[in-house]
């Protein structure tokens, strides 16, 4: 699981995951469908996870994670649920944007601050005093502290 993938094939591996389910398998237009990509995108990511070792797959046959696609495809969601979480619980971001934002963090995090945030959310869970709902700033509270979060970093 050492092989460095692009954020592009660890979609594809987490869609392929989704999809499949507990029969294992699934289809190239399925994948294409559930990322709407089109399907000679499809074909050119599902040789590349292939030749990776990722993906069991043969053209116009269903495709399947292989043992190491599998740890990486679980590896991804993980990242990507535990982000989400964070941003949605934690920070009080709308799920929409919490998931679409961890879709992009997810690739760049390691496993060190991902195992830091669920001890973080660990934390809160068990915390008697954390609050629930994530952090609420009222209206004029919160533009003053975006004003101050936008000059945060420039001295």
């Amino acid at each position: 699981m050492s092989e460095k993938l692009s954020a592009s094939l660890e979609d594809y591996l987490e869609a392929i995951a989704s999809i499949a389910g507990s029969s294992g398998e699934t289809h190239a237009a399925d994948i294409a469908d559930s990322l709407g990509v089109s399907r000679p995108s499809v074909t050119v990511a599902l040789r590349a996870l292939a030749s990776r070792g990722m993906i069991n797959y043969r053209p116009y046959s269903t495709v399947s994670l292989t043992e190491d696609g599998r740890i990486r495809a679980a590896s991804v969601l993980r990242k990507h649920r535990i982000v989400s979480r964070f941003f949605s619980e934690i920070l009080g971001a709308d799920e929409e944007l919490a998931d679409s934002a961890a879709c992009r963090v997810e690739h760049a995090i390691g496993e060190e601050i991902t195992d830091r945030l669920v001890e973080f959310l660990a934390f809160i869970d068990n915390c008697p005093m954390a609050a629930r709902g994530g952090f609420q700033y009222e209206s004029e509270n919160r533009k003053e502290f975006r004003e101050k979060a936008a000059d945060y970093g420039k001295k």
